[in-house]
């Protein structure tokens, strides 16, 4: 079944409020008819099966792009807003791209080749003109969405018709939303969890808000205006709603739920929203690309009973933590987060080898190191290409995370391992402070680290951030506090050599 067909396939109000933002409002009926204009143009000029570049922010043009790419049988490639020149060239030498669709403020962006298409060109609506998608098989690819790896290096991941419904389906079902939903997204539909929320509140027939602010605060405004049901966030939307902003203190009547993946954020964070909003569900979930979106849930019942957990597997995927014998792990042992279900990607494009290194047997190796309690709850020590190797030891950053973020004086802290000539890799911390002068929180901090820590995982450096930088999908960009804090290394041993 075509991924869109499925979208709108138990719709009952087309009269009803689809997409919502300052700027106005689409009804089901609006979007269902522009969709399908662009759609038809699309089927006659491109055909099927070909591969359409998608640019833009989270906008109408983006949602009915994005939607009638897929619906006319083609598939599109969704990159971030913020890619840089060359890695967007890379995608154009390495992909077979037919038509670009791009906001007009990034047309700079695209070279003068093709079909290049913005908001101006799409074609006007005719409602009673109804587009039949043509016939697709389950494992055609629908949507390659391009993230980063470990190393920066773009990776397209291939996502079927059967992989967005079969994903959305559980989503839908373990939060529970009906056609009375609505969202207030902010994070971008260009990432997995961002077009997550669009799928599935259209799969229910409830409402979108584009909560396209500078400042988050600004999203607590959305919420009441728009009287929201639900609200989703990374670990650092939920850090800069806490420190920055009045958050905790809201009364936020209409909200229901609050959804978090994207990373681990801190338990003292998860502890405060959960006490703040008690009569509020709070959803801590684990996801990835290549598993189209979800796999895992606390269920909100159990978020302060089982603090720290990522739970288990969503209705339809089989999470299992396995040691490096291909066996389950016992409780308090550590072992690789694996998946099996029909949300598991199909490939890497262009990557046979970079796939089977990562689907064996249909199964996905996540690459994160995790253990579980006696009742199968999972909890995430850290990924396996982060563990920091120093003096013989092998160091989880998360723990270290953890117990100074723990710390009242903290707002944040992320914890590396930098090359050192002695240990191999030297544990790093870079913390965000709160309210305290750094000469003596530094102090502090390093007192309770040799108090509650072992020697080997106290940091032997320090620094101090007032921001940490965000990469597009909003999540805390360890890659560039990392080449941050190696560049101003070697200047400083330059400098001695001097």
């Amino acid at each position: 079944m075509n991924f869109v067909d499925y979208l709108f396939e138990n719709l009952q109000d087309q009269d009803k409020e689809s997409i919502l933002s300052r700027d106005g409002a689409l009804t089901y009926r609006d979007l269902i008819s522009q969709v399908d204009a662009l759609a038809g143009d699309l089927a006659e000029s491109l055909g099927r099966g070909k591969e359409c570049l998608l640019l833009s922010e989270n906008t109408p043009f983006f949602i009915i792009a994005y939607l009638a790419i897929i619906k006319s049988g083609n598939t599109a490639l969704l990159v971030e807003t913020q890619i840089a020149d060359e890695q967007l060239a890379s995608i154009f030498r390495e992909c077979r791209i037919g038509a670009v669709f791009v906001q007009k403020k990034y047309r700079s962006k695209i070279p003068d080749a093709g079909s290049v298409f913005t908001k101006d060109h799409l074609p006007a609506p005719t409602p009673a003109k109804k587009y039949e998608s043509p016939a697709v098989n389950d494992d055609d690819v629908a949507v390659v969405i391009f993230t980063s790896g470990s190393t920066g290096a773009k990776k397209g991941v291939m996502l079927t018709h059967r992989n967005l419904c079969a994903n959305t389906e559980s989503i839908v079902q373990y939060l529970g939303l009906t056609k009375e939903d609505r969202i207030c997204a902010t994070l971008p539909f260009f990432y997995c969890y961002g077009a997550s929320l669009l799928h599935t509140h259209l799969r229910a027939g409830g409402s979108i808000v584009l909560s396209n602010n500078i400042f988050l605060a600004g999203a607590l405004r959305d919420i009441n205006t728009f009287s929201c049901t639900g609200f989703a966030g990374v670990p650092s939307t939920y850090q800069i709603l806490v420190n920055k902003t009045p958050f905790l203190r809201e009364k936020l009547p209409t909200l229901r739920y609050m959804q978090q993946a994207g990373g681990q954020l801190p338990n003292k964070y998860i502890r405060q929203i959960a006490e703040a909003f008690p009569e509020k569900q709070f959803f801590v979930m684990y996801g990835a690309t290549e598993a189209t979106a979800r796999m895992s849930y606390l269920p909100p019942a159990l978020v302060l009973a089982r603090l720290g957990s990522i739970g288990k597997g969503i209705p339809g995927v089989i999470l299992e933590v396995f040691n490096e014998n291909g066996d389950p792990v016992k409780p308090g042992e550590t072992g690789e987060i694996t998946a099996r279900g029909s949300n598991i990607m199909k490939g890497y494009y262009g990557d046979p080898e970079g796939t089977q290194g990562v689907i064996k047997d249909g199964r996905l190796f996540t690459g994160d190191l995790a253990t579980v309690d006696d009742d199968g709850y999972i909890f995430i020590i850290g990924r396996a290409k982060n563990i920091i190797k120093s003096g013989g030891y092998r160091i989880s950053p998360n723990e270290i995370e953890e117990f100074i973020c723990s710390l009242d004086c903290v707002s944040g802290c992320v914890v590396l391992g930098l090359p050192d000539d002695i240990m191999g890799e030297a544990v790093v911390a870079v913390v965000q402070p709160g309210d305290v002068p750094e000469v003596s929180l530094k102090e502090k901090i390093l007192t309770q680290c040799r108090q509650h820590l072992p020697s080997y995982k106290v940091p032997r450096s320090l620094y101090f951030v007032k921001e940490f930088p965000l990469n597009a999908s909003d999540k805390v960009d360890k890659q560039a506090i990392a080449a941050s804090l190696r560049s101003e290394r070697q200047e400083l041993k330059g400098a001695h050599e001097k």
